[in-house]
């Protein structure tokens, strides 16, 4: 790792140096580890660290759902607020139903099939791949998180059962970024295995190709 002002940052120069950050989150050290991936994503693009949500704000956007956030991602927020983990997690305000984005205008909308369509109305979004018009989506009563994809149908498929598991895969892989002296290639390849590991190479496929 290297030291900047007395802060440490990761730099990824052979696989073992890729961390996954925690097995569940409220591990002993899942804050350390995530911090300290989160901070070497934003030193590495120049960005500034994200400023944690209250409890307000929480409850603010709760209150607009009329359902609860996954327990996993209430503490995220209220411990890293809406930081960058690789992928784009969406603000506060924008956090929406999936079906609202297309009310003004349905006829735009996708072409959903009756599997789509049985869980459309319970699917919140708070992350937005890569801003590519792919999203994911948290079920506003089971909180199991889903990935909305608008290319292929059906365009709805169930990924992970918790945000915990989306985000521990999404700190393996932005680590692609801190790569030192080797080509970035080898620490893609790298990342993209460990992730493999922990779910599995068919939902890989389907989020990244």
């Amino acid at each position: 790792m290297l030291m900047y002002l007395n802060m440490e940052y990761i730099e990824v120069n052979k696989k073992e140096d890729v961390i996954i950050p925690f097995s569940h989150i409220g591990d002993p050290q899942w804050e350390v580890n995530t911090r300290l991936i989160i901070e070497s994503l934003a030193y590495n693009w120049s960005k500034s660290s994200a400023v944690p949500c209250t409890k307000q704000e929480i409850e603010e956007l709760e209150k607009r759902l009329e359902t609860t956030l996954p327990l996993s991602l209430k503490q995220f927020y209220l411990v890293f607020g809406v930081a960058g983990i690789g992928e784009e997690l969406i603000e506060l305000k924008e956090i929406e139903y999936l079906e609202e984005i297309w009310a003004p205008d349905p006829q735009y909308g996708p072409n959903f099939t009756e599997e789509d369509l049985a869980v459309l109305p319970y699917l919140i979004t708070f992350s937005n791949y890569l801003g590519n018009g792919n999203m994911f989506c948290f079920h506003k009563d089971t909180k199991e998180i889903y990935y909305f994809d608008h290319d292929t149908r059906p365009y709805i498929t169930k990924f992970f059962l918790d945000f915990e598991d989306y985000l521990k895969c999404c700190l393996v892989l932005a680590q692609t970024d801190l790569f030192g002296d080797i080509d970035q290639k080898e620490v893609d390849h790298w990342t993209e295995d460990i992730v493999i590991d922990l779910i599995g190479k068919d939902i890989v496929n389907k989020w990244r190709y």
